[in-house]
C-alpha cells in the first residue's frame, strides 16, 4: 500500500468538518434538466433524478450520515485542485499523493439532439466519472451509497460483476464500472496509464437493463468529448466584452446549468435547505422559478449574446396563464409551469451542519407579493426592447397584470424578501407596481395597444407621488423600507436599475450612500437591518452577495464609474474558488451561505459587469423602445428612458 502521509487530506484549504464541506468547496455539473453538486475531495453530495425538483439519490450536503454520497478519491492523504475544463462545465480534480497524481473527470452528459427532451428515466448514463492515474501509484477508495427520496426510502443496492443497482420508489438505480465492484465500498490499486470509467443510470423501475447497454472507458471519452463541443459551441455565443470576461463566462455557464431546457423555466438554485445562517431556520427550497427572476434574467441573456435562452425563458413565461382571467398571479412556479410548491418538512434529514428544519416546497407561493407585477411588465418591455413582438392574445394578460397593479398597489404586502411575518407597505413593492403601469404604456403605446390610457397615466402619477412623499425620509436622506417608515432596505438600490428618477436626483444618490453606509459591512450588504426591522423568523442570516452587486450596479447606473468598479472588483473575491456564488456571505469569516450556486447572484454579477462597461465605454446595451411610426412618416429620433 502506499505509504500514509503526516498530514490530512487538503483540497484547496478545505477539510470536512463533521462530516460536511464548506459550500465553496463545491463545484457544478448538469445537463440542463437537473445537477449536481461534487465536493473538491471527489463526493457527489447532492443530485436529484430524473430532474432537479426530483427527490434527491444523493443528499450528504444535508445529512453526512444518512443524506448518501458517491466518493472517489485517494485512499492516503492528498491534496486536491479542482477546476473546470476551458469555457465548459466538465469538471476536473486533480488529486496529489506522495507516490502518483490521478485526475477525476465529472459530467452530465449533454447534445444538442437531446437537450431539449423532457427529463425522465432512461437507460443512457446521467453522471459519468473517468479516473485517470496520470503519474506513479496510487491506491483509490470508491464508495457508492445512495440514498433515494431524500432518504426515506430503505432500498437495498446489490453489487453483481461490474455494477451495483437497485430498484427504488420510482427509479431503478444502476452504477455500471469498467472495473469490477464489489459492493458499496472497493479499493483499486491505480498505476500511470491506467483509466476508470463510471456511469449512474436512472431507468425505469424494473429488471435492470444496464447489461444491454455496452459500457467501456472509449464510451466515456465519447460522451466526453460531445459534451465538452457542446459547452464550446454555446458559450462561444456569449458577446460580452470587458475586463471580467472569465467571471461573466463562469456565470453564464452557471445560469445555463440552471435552466430547464426542456421549458426554458431557471430555478433560483439547484438545491434546498442550504441555511442562511448555521443551525439557524432559514433553511428555504429554491428548485423553483421566481417570476421576479424574470426581468434580471431576460437582461442578463440579452446583454451577453444568450438570445435563445432569453426567448425560451420568455416564451415558458408567457405560457403560464398570466392573469388570464385578470384573477392573480402566482409568486413562483415549477418548472412545468404549475402555481404549486407546497411546504413540507423532512424530519429524516439534519440539515446542512444540523441546520433544521430540511424544507422541500415553498411557502412563499402563497404570499402576496406585489413587485412581481413590474417584473413581469419589465420583463416584456425588454423583450420587445430587443425584437420581440407582444401579440394580442399575450397584451390580453400583460395588460390584465397591470390593471392588477393599479387595483392593488395601496394593498400591504410581502414583497421581495418574502419575510414570514406581517405584511406591510413596502416602498420596493409601490415602486414595481410603477414599473408595471409604465412599462404597460411603454408597450402599449409602441405597438399600438388598446388600453385605459388616462386612468393608466392617473395610477403612474399616484403611484410615483406616495413613494416620493411618504417613501423618502429626509432625516436618513434616504428611500426606506416601508411608507411612512425609517428602516432601509437594500432593495431600494433598485430604483436605478428601473429608471424610477433621474440618474442625479440627489434623493436616489442619497438612498446609494446610505444603503452603503448604513447596511454595509465592508463591500458586503444587508438586505436590511435584522435587529431593527424584523421578518418574522429567529436568527440572523449572512450579508446578501445580490444586493452588494446591486449596489456596484447603482453606482455605475449613477455615473460613478470609478467606485462602482472598484465595489465590483472586491466582490469579486467572495466567489468559490471555481467562481461560483451562493446567496449570501457570513460578514465575519466570507464563508458561503444560502442555496448553492444562486441564479439571482450570477445574474445580478453579469448585470453589474455589463453595466459598468457601460458606463466606461458606452459600447453595450440597446435603446428603449420608439413608436411605430404612421406610414409615410420618420421615426422620431428621442430616445426613451432606458430600463434596467
Amino acid at each position: 500500500m502506499v505509504a500514509a502521509l503526516a498530514a490530512p487530506p487538503m483540497t484547496l484549504g478545505f477539510a470536512r468538518t463533521d462530516g460536511y464541506l464548506p459550500i465553496a468547496a463545491y463545484g457544478l455539473i448538469g445537463d440542463c434538466r437537473s445537477a449536481a453538486l461534487v465536493g473538491s475531495d471527489g463526493s457527489i453530495d447532492w443530485l436529484c433524478l430524473p430532474r432537479f425538483d426530483d427527490p434527491s439519490l444523493f443528499g450528504r450536503i444535508l445529512d453526512a450520515s444518512r443524506g448518501g454520497h458517491w466518493q472517489v478519491c485517494p485512499v492516503d492523504a492528498y491534496r486536491a485542485v479542482p477546476r473546470y475544463r476551458d469555457r465548459s462545465n466538465i469538471l476536473e480534480t486533480i488529486f496529489t499523493t506522495a507516490d502518483g497524481m490521478v485526475v477525476i473527470t465529472d459530467f452530465m452528459p449533454v447534445d444538442e439532439d437531446t437537450i431539449e427532451h423532457h427529463a425522465r428515466p432512461h437507460r443512457e448514463p446521467r453522471v459519468v466519472r473517468i479516473v485517470e492515474c496520470l503519474t506513479g501509484t496510487v491506491a483509490m477508495r470508491h464508495q457508492f451509497k445512495p440514498a433515494p427520496d431524500y432518504a426515506a426510502g430503505r432500498v437495498r443496492f446489490r453489487a453483481q460483476g461490474w455494477r451495483v443497482h437497485a430498484n427504488s420508489a420510482a427509479l431503478h438505480v444502476c452504477l455500471q464500472s469498467t472495473v469490477e465492484v464489489s459492493g458499496a465500498t472497493a479499493r483499486w490499486r491505480m498505476r500511470a496509464g491506467d483509466v476508470i470509467a463510471l456511469a449512474l443510470r436512472s431507468d425505469r423501475c424494473g429488471p435492470c437493463t444496464s447489461l444491454q447497454r455496452q459500457w467501456s472507458v472509449e464510451h466515456a471519452r465519447d460522451l466526453a468529448r460531445g459534451t465538452q463541443e457542446f459547452w464550446w459551441k454555446w458559450i462561444d455565443r456569449c458577446r460580452y466584452e470587458g475586463p471580467y470576461e472569465k467571471h461573466v463566462v463562469r456565470s453564464a455557464l452557471a445560469l445555463k446549468l440552471m435552466t430547464y431546457a426542456p421549458t426554458g423555466a431557471m430555478v433560483a438554485a439547484p438545491t434546498t435547505s442550504i441555511p442562511e445562517q448555521i443551525g439557524g431556520p432559514r433553511n428555504w427550497d429554491y428548485r423553483f422559478t421566481w417570476l421576479r427572476d424574470a426581468s434580471f434574467t431576460l437582461y442578463a441573456f440579452f446583454q451577453v449574446g444568450m438570445v435563445a435562452e432569453a426567448n425560451a425563458f420568455f416564451s415558458w413565461l408567457m405560457h403560464i396563464g398570466l392573469a388570464r382571467h385578470g384573477t392573480d398571479v402566482a409568486n413562483l412556479y415549477t418548472l412545468d409551469g404549475e402555481a404549486r410548491a407546497d411546504e413540507v418538512v423532512l424530519d429524516q434529514l439534519s440539515g446542512y451542519r444540523n441546520s433544521s428544519p430540511v424544507r422541500i416546497g415553498n411557502a412563499a407561493i402563497h404570499q402576496l407579493q406585489l413587485d412581481v407585477y413590474g417584473e413581469l411588465l419589465d420583463s416584456a418591455y425588454l423583450y420587445a426592447r430587443f425584437g420581440g413582438v407582444i401579440s394580442q392574445s399575450l397584451w390580453a394578460e400583460l395588460r390584465a397584470v397591470v390593471n392588477l397593479a393599479i387595483d392593488r398597489w395601496e394593498l400591504p404586502d410581502a414583497s421581495i424578501w418574502e419575510p414570514r411575518g406581517r405584511d406591510q407597505n413596502y416602498t420596493y413593492s409601490k415602486m414595481m407596481c410603477w414599473v408595471a403601469v409604465d412599462r404597460g404604456l411603454r408597450i402599449a403605446d409602441r405597438f399600438d395597444l388598446p388600453h385605459e390610457g388616462a386612468r393608466w397615466r392617473a395610477a403612474r402619477r399616484d403611484i410615483h407621488k406616495a413613494v416620493t412623499s411618504r417613501g423618502f425620509s429626509k432625516r436618513l436622506n434616504s428611500f426606506t423600507q416601508a411608507l411612512d417608515g425609517e428602516e432601509l432596505d437594500a432593495s431600494m438600490l433598485r430604483m436605478a436599475q428601473v429608471r424610477f428618477l433621474a440618474d442625479d436626483d440627489p434623493r436616489l444618490l442619497g438612498t446609494i450612500e446610505a444603503v452603503g453606509t448604513h447596511l454595509g459591512d465592508g463591500v458586503l450588504v444587508h438586505r436590511y437591518d435584522m435587529a431593527r426591522g424584523g421578518d418574522g423568523l429567529p436568527g440572523d442570516e449572512g450579508a446578501f452577495l445580490l444586493c452588494s452587486f446591486w449596489l456596484a450596479d447603482a453606482l455605475a447606473h449613477v455615473g460613478q464609474q470609478e467606485k462602482a468598479q472598484l465595489w465590483f472588483e472586491k466582490l469579486l473575491a467572495f466567489s468559490s474558488p471555481l467562481l461560483l456564488y451562493s446567496e449570501e456571505a457570513d460578514t465575519r469569516t466570507a464563508d458561503l451561505l444560502g442555496n448553492f450556486p444562486q441564479a439571482f447572484t450570477h445574474l445580478a454579477l453579469i448585470g453589474a459587469a455589463v453595466n459598468i462597461e457601460r458606463a466606461r465605454s458606452r459600447t453595450m446595451g440597446v435603446r428603449g423602445l420608439r413608436r411605430r411610426a404612421p406610414a409615410g412618416k420618420r421615426p422620431s429620433k428621442r430616445r426613451s428612458p432606458r430600463s434596467a
